[in-house]
C-alpha cells in the first residue's frame, strides 16, 4: 500500500501563538523581494514569514517525524533567501505491489456495493459493477500474474499550495540547496467546526535575492494505461490486463 505520511496529533496553541507571529511577521512582495506566485488571498490558507532571528523562539514546535496537527514550520534551520509558490495536485504512486493488498483492496470495495445493496436498491448500472467486480476477484484470487496493478490517490484530487525555498546549506562558501513544502490549509467539515492550521515560513533578510527553480512532474499520462480503476478510501487501485 501508498505509505502514509506521519499522523499529525498533538496541537500547538494558535490563539497565543498568532499574537507573536503577528508582531514579528514582515511583508513579502514579488519585485522588491526575491519572492514569485505567492497565493492570492484564502480564506483556508494562513501562513507567516518570519526573520531568521526569532527562528529558535519556535523550536519547541519543530518535531521531525511527529508534526503538529495544526501548526507546520516550512523551513526550519532552513532561512530562505528566495521563495516560490506554486499551486500542485499532490499524490502518491505505489507501482510495486503485495498481491494481498490488490485482493484486499477490490474485496473491501466488493464488499461495500454488498453492503450497499442491504439498505438500498441498487440501480442497473451499480449491480453490473458489483458482478463484474465479484468476477475481477475471483479472477485475481486464482490468478495472481494475470494483471499489473498499482495503487495510487492521483484522481482523487488533493491540490495544495507548495512553498519552493532557496536556503544556504555551506554560508562559508555560498553554496545553496532548494527545497519544497506544501502548506496546511484549515478545513471545514459538514456539521463540524474549522479546524484552524497556520504556516511559518522562516527568511533570511539579508540575503533574499536570489532565484529559485521548481520542477512539477506528472502522472496522468500513465495513469491512463489503466483501464480499471476501484476507489477505496483515500486509494485507488488501478489494473490493466497483461
Amino acid at each position: 500500500m501508498p505509505r502514509k505520511p506521519a499522523k499529525r496529533n498533538d496541537e500547538a496553541p494558535l490563539e497565543g501563538l498568532r499574537t507573536v507571529l503577528k508582531s514579528q511577521a514582515v511583508t513579502l512582495s514579488p519585485g522588491i523581494n526575491q519572492i514569485s506566485n505567492p497565493p492570492p488571498a484564502d480564506p483556508h490558507l494562513e501562513y507567516y514569514f518570519i526573520p531568521m532571528q526569532f527562528m529558535k523562539q519556535y523550536q519547541a514546535y519543530n518535531r521531525p517525524g511527529k508534526p503538529l496537527k495544526n501548526l507546520k514550520l516550512i523551513n526550519y534551520d532552513k532561512p530562505a533567501i528566495s521563495l516560490s509558490f506554486f499551486y500542485k495536485h499532490k499524490y502518491s504512486i505505489e507501482r510495486q505491489v503485495i498481491h494481498g493488498d490488490v485482493v484486499q483492496h477490490i474485496k473491501n470495495y466488493r464488499d461495500e456495493l454488498l453492503n450497499r445493496s442491504l439498505m438500498e436498491q441498487l440501480s442497473v448500472a451499480q449491480l453490473k459493477e458489483l458482478k463484474q467486480t465479484d468476477e475481477l476477484l475471483r479472477r485475481v484470487r486464482e490468478e495472481p500474474d494475470a494483471y499489473q496493478a498499482c495503487f495510487s490517490n492521483y484522481h482523487h484530487k488533493y491540490y495544495y499550495w507548495y512553498c519552493t525555498y532557496r536556503y544556504f546549506d555551506d554560508l562559508a562558501s555560498l553554496k545553496t540547496t532548494t527545497s519544497s513544502e506544501h502548506l496546511l490549509k484549515h478545513t471545514e467539515r459538514v456539521g463540524h467546526e474549522v479546524h484552524e492550521r497556520l504556516n511559518i515560513i522562516f527568511i533570511d533578510p539579508e540575503y533574499i535575492n536570489e532565484s529559485v527553480p521548481h520542477d512539477h512532474k506528472l502522472i496522468d499520462r500513465e495513469l491512463k494505461n489503466y483501464p480499471i480503476h476501484l476507489r477505496q478510501g483515500i486509494t485507488t487501485l488501478y489494473l490493466r490486463e497483461l
